[in-house]
């Protein structure tokens, strides 16, 4: 019986590991999209200084994130999300209305995918 108490400590440190990481995944891409989302309403005012500031402070929370995800995550979809950022930042720059919407679009389904990767759930497990 004592040679399953190591064993059944390292599942049950892993499957709390799991379960922070997807909370974890899930707080911060939320804290992003609101952060965007907040960007594409100013963008729509046309209030442009602000609009990239708020997406300039959504970038900098992001990289603050970034060495820890690349240890839980496919370096692809984050590169992904780099370009999305990007993307969004050039359109910001031209003061382009529906490219800077469809930038931070594609940036927030990118976050939500992010997170959706991270849940425990059977589509995950399988």
């Amino acid at each position: 019986m004592k040679a399953l108490y190591i064993p059944l400590l390292v599942l049950a440190g892993l499957l709390s590991f799991a379960l922070w990481t997807g909370f974890y995944v899930q707080q911060r891409t939320t804290e992003w999209q609101e952060m965007l989302s907040l960007a594409d309403e100013l963008a729509q005012k046309e209030q442009w200084e602000e609009a990239e500031d708020q997406i300039q402070r959504s970038y900098a929370n992001w990289n603050q994130s970034q060495t820890f995800f690349h240890t839980i995550m496919e370096h692809e979809e984050l590169d992904e999300a780099e370009s999305l950022f990007a993307t969004a930042f050039a359109a910001c720059d031209e003061r382009d209305v529906p490219d800077f919407h469809a930038a931070l679009a594609a940036l927030l389904s990118k976050f939500s995918l992010l997170s959706e990767t991270q849940q425990i759930s059977i589509k995950n497990i399988l």
